[in-house]
């Protein structure tokens, strides 16, 4: 397909395609899909063929499982110039391990997986960018294990919001929410009613203050500190 100019230089920008010389770009866009998902829409679900990839244009996109119970357990939230299960190009599983829809309306591309791993044999320097990218989400993941194991739900919510903050620009002090406070409880492990207690702890200490799904750190020091 013809890539639309402002998607090129997106793409480019990623360090997964950054590698691709323009023939090979085209081979792998050629095969691919622009689609435009409304809010709820899956992408995929646990089980489903693992046959494709995704890069988020706009919107954003969860990635879960369901329990036994039918509990939804919320993995990662991808947003815009993020990748969507590109972990699943190197692992022997044939199927999605997991679920991802869409949480807002969504513009993103679906790869194809198969062009992707065939412009791997033959680019060392994407190859090692793909390395590069799985070995900080499982690094990420293993923080995230660490956290949810060893501390408390109050270290949980003050791990999440200094995360948060950490991914915006160096001077900011201010972001929102990327999800519902239900959706973050179920990525922390812990009861809405918890994620809720500590947020109002936080803002009644006026470490934090909170207007919507805005959240305003007024003391970062003191939030570091918190326990």
């Amino acid at each position: 397909m013809a890539l639309h100019r402002v998607h090129q230089q997106i793409l480019r920008s990623h360090h997964l395609f950054e590698p691709l010389n323009e023939e090979q770009m085209e081979e792998l866009m050629s095969s691919s899909h622009l689609l435009n998902i409304d809010k709820g829409s899956p992408l995929f679900r646990q089980g489903d063929p693992a046959t494709s990839f995704y890069f988020v244009i706009s919107g954003s996109v969860k990635v879960f499982r369901l329990a036994a119970d039918g509990q939804e357990k919320v993995f990662d939230v991808l947003s815009a110039r993020q990748t969507v299960a590109e972990a699943m190009l190197l692992t022997d599983s044939a199927n999605y391990s997991a679920c991802a829809e869409a949480l807002e309306p969504t513009q993103l591309y679906r790869l194809p997986s198969s062009v992707y791993l065939h412009l791997l044999q033959s680019n060392s320097r994407l190859a090692f960018a793909l390395i590069s990218r799985l070995s900080g989400r499982m690094q990420q993941r293993l923080n995230e294990i660490e956290t949810l194991s060893l501390k408390n739900s109050t270290h949980r919510v003050v791990r999440y919001l200094l995360n948060q903050l950490n991914q915006c620009n160096e001077n900011i002090s201010s972001f929102n929410l990327p999800m519902a406070k239900q959706l973050i409880a179920g990525h922390l492990s812990i009861q809405p009613e918890t994620f809720s207690r500590v947020i109002r702890r936080l803002t009644d200490e006026q470490v934090i203050s909170q207007n919507g799904r805005q959240i305003n750190i007024l003391n970062r020091f003191r939030l570091e500190q918190f326990e």
